[in-house]
């Protein structure tokens, strides 16, 4: 039976993912998931989140094929009634987008073999980087003669042309970390991915957490709209922020410093700070 564990240190929560010998991901961990990602989110302390597997050589191998067997016979026992399927009848839908919306920074560090829904998972997250080394990423799903059914087909084509995403899609193609970054759906490789996003969660949790949740929203909006609706958007949240207690403090701060935005100032603008590592 898998589990999740969870640590917390400085603002950042890490989840881990461990369901050996082979890193499943089963309808019990992805409920798990769910309620602990609800909980995590509820606590105006968290500043980021990282998500990576306990297993030496696997994020999330890809779901538990046993239990869908099973799911499957269930269904085709008993098809669900006719109706118009929505989004937010998958447990696996609802965690994904609540990723993808929530007003925190979510990295996956993948430290190994990561498919199916565990690559699904991670691409909903807003930074990916992945473990050096011969490890396969990607949705080989239709070698059961399936797509992607986690959101893959929707965020692939997005991140990529419809043009590759088909391609890797119907040829049930992996890539291994390299490759995957390439193709720019990691953002880095690295020896050990969970140190790096440490590192790069402590950069953030230093900065602004509300601008920090305003460039996420705007970022994740704007792939969805025109330009000039993502423009507007833009402006709108400029317009609520460049006002803000919090903004003119810093640039005040700066002001008085004569220092440029290379620099991080402290909350109080006295002196820069040292860069989180």
């Amino acid at each position: 039976m898998g589990a999740l564990h969870i640590d917390q240190q400085d603002g950042i929560v890490v989840i881990r993912f461990d369901n050996p010998p082979l890193g499943f991901l089963d309808g019990e961990m992805t409920a798990a998931l769910e309620q602990h990602l609800d909980a995590v989110l509820a606590d105006p302390a968290i500043r980021a989140i990282i998500l990576t597997g306990a297993g030496e050589g696997v994020f999330i191998r890809h779901f538990d094929l046993a239990e869908l067997s099973q799911a499957a016979e269930m269904l085709a026992a008993s098809p669900l009634p006719e109706r118009e399927a929505e989004w937010d009848d998958s447990i696996f839908h609802r965690i994904t987008r609540r990723i993808e919306t929530c007003e925190v920074p979510v990295i996956a560090a993948i430290n190994g073999d990561c498919m199916g829904v565990g690559f699904e998972l991670a691409l909903a997250c807003d930074v990916r980087i992945a473990r050096t080394g011969p490890f396969s990423l990607g949705m080989p799903e239709m070698n059961i003669a399936m797509f992607p059914g986690g959101g893959g087909t929707a965020r692939l084509s997005r991140l990529l042309s419809p043009a590759q995403a088909f391609e890797l899609i119907a040829t049930a193609r992996v890539l291994e970390p390299v490759e995957a970054l390439h193709f720019g759906l990691v953002n880095a490789v690295s020896p050990d991915p969970l140190a790096a996003a440490l590192a790069l969660a402590a950069r953030m949790v230093a900065r602004s957490a509300s601008g920090i949740a305003a460039a996420k929203r705007i970022i994740r909006q704007a792939r969805d709209l025109t330009m000039e609706q993502a423009l507007t958007l833009e402006q709108r949240e400029v317009n609520a922020r460049l006002g803000s207690d919090e903004v003119r403090a810093a640039l005040r701060a700066y002001a008085s410093t004569g220092e440029d935005l290379r620099t991080l100032l402290p909350p109080n603008g006295t002196r820069p700070m040292q860069e989180p590592v």
